[in-house]
């Protein structure tokens, strides 16, 4: 089987499904209770906003869609459209404690009859639910090299899927409970999402995301670190919020925010929409949290990352050094 199909099928497996879903903000009982991270996109709100129009409008501009065709022929989805709702966690940065729940509509069972012809395939039963192991392969020099992937059919729901199968295994565990543990951990930090929302993020414990890195000293100092992103209006927003473990790092924390933010208002030569969007920025201190608000006109915001990308297109390709033309 080449690695274009392997990878189309594990991408096919990140968005199976087996019926349509209504799009829903983060649900704190999908979180796992170990978890110290989580990510949750709501697509089909994205899709309806202002911002996510003109996003949308561009990718068909770009030919992404028409490109997707033979994708969608041959899987019987279209990623753009059908993949309404994503929420990752994990703890920590080994992706084999991460897990992906996606909600969509698809033709399970077709992507299902593509995944059995992976050399790496296997189905066992767990607690009432049937767990698929596959490969994404990926050959080098020869050598077939992979990743194992798990998951599972939520009926009527959609998929989990993880690289680690006992993390898999909890999240089915959790997911067929009633919210135990949604008021305690991770979950608990979770607060109600504001109306047009699109995207939210939580993380704790932020030392064990950041390694080593010593550019991120200051994060390992923090405990807790929430984003929400959407639209409401005619106005893309997005809210920060970073708790210090003491108020002087609070302090260092806001100092340099608003050193970033001054830098990018300053920039009216180099960068003069970045600079006009870094004036709808509001830094603010309350207690040991700093909460950023950024709030600019939908359109304003697709056309600074619209131009941000053809100049990324424009700049040339590194060559690589030593190679025989």
């Amino acid at each position: 089987m080449s690695k274009r199909t392997l990878m189309a099928i594990l991408l096919a497996g990140l968005c199976l499904a087996v019926s349509p879903a209504l799009a829903n903000p983060l649900q704190k009982n999908q979180i796992g209770p170990g978890a110290n991270w989580v990510v949750h996109a709501d697509l089909d709100a994205f899709r309806s906003s202002q911002f996510g129009k003109l996003m949308m409008d561009e990718l068909k501009a770009q030919g992404v869609e028409e490109k997707l065709q033979s994708f969608a022929t041959i899987f019987s989805f279209n990623p753009l459209t059908d993949v309404h709702n994503v929420t990752l966690y994990g703890k920590g940065k080994d992706r084999n404690n991460a897990v992906a729940i996606v909600d969509g509509q698809f033709d399970a069972q077709k992507l299902i009859s593509l995944i059995r012809l992976n050399p790496q395939f296997q189905e066992t039963p767990y607690q009432g639910v049937t767990l698929y192991r596959w490969q994404n392969e990926d050959k080098k020099g020869g050598q077939s090299e992979g990743q194992l992937m798990y998951g599972f059919v939520r009926e009527g729901r959609g998929v989990a899927i993880s690289t680690g199968l006992d993390a898999l295994k909890q999240a089915a565990d959790n997911l067929k409970g009633s919210g135990a543990g949604s008021s305690t951990g991770l979950a608990a930090q979770v607060t109600p999402a504001q109306s047009g929302t699109f995207f939210q993020a939580v993380a704790s414990s932020l030392g064990s995301l950041t390694g080593d890195n010593p550019q991120a000293a200051i994060l390992k100092q923090t405990d807790l670190f929430t984003a929400d992103a959407g639209e409401t209006g005619d106005k893309v927003f997005a809210a920060l919020h970073l708790r210090g473990q003491a108020p002087e790092v609070a302090d260092n924390v806001m100092k340099l925010v608003q050193g970033v933010v001054a830098m990018a208002q300053l920039a009216t030569q180099e960068q003069p929409k970045l600079s006009e969007l870094a004036k709808n920025v509001n830094v603010t201190l309350q207690d040991k949290t700093v909460q950023v608000r950024f709030e600019a006109p939908a359109q304003s915001v697709f056309a600074f990352l619209k131009e941000q990308w053809e100049q990324k297109k424009e700049q040339p390709k590194p060559t690589t050094q030593g190679t025989t033309p």
